[in-house]
């Protein structure tokens, strides 16, 4: 159940940035990622990606890493959210 919860946690925060980005992205923000500006103009493509790669990381890192990265996403959403009403 708790590994579960942590992969819901990381596919959530994928999801939030996703959701986030967009808001900045509508304000005036840019997007930097080269990847994610590619998948910007296709919001289920780019849903796909970011559901795959919180999946994909979820098991193949290192439980204690993946709290680390979680760190970073949840920094990147701030950050997202500054961009978009400030």
């Amino acid at each position: 159940m708790k590994n579960k919860l942590l992969l819901i946690y990381i596919v959530g925060l994928q999801l939030l940035d996703v959701l986030t980005t967009y808001l900045a992205i509508r304000s005036g923000a840019r997007e930097l990622n080269p990847v994610v500006n590619l998948l910007l103009h296709n919001w289920f493509l780019l849903l796909l990606f970011k559901i795959g790669l919180g999946v994909y990381l979820y098991f193949s890192m290192d439980k204690k890493l993946l709290v680390f990265y979680s760190i970073v996403m949840f920094q990147a959403i701030i950050i997202n959210l500054f961009n978009a009403f400030l």
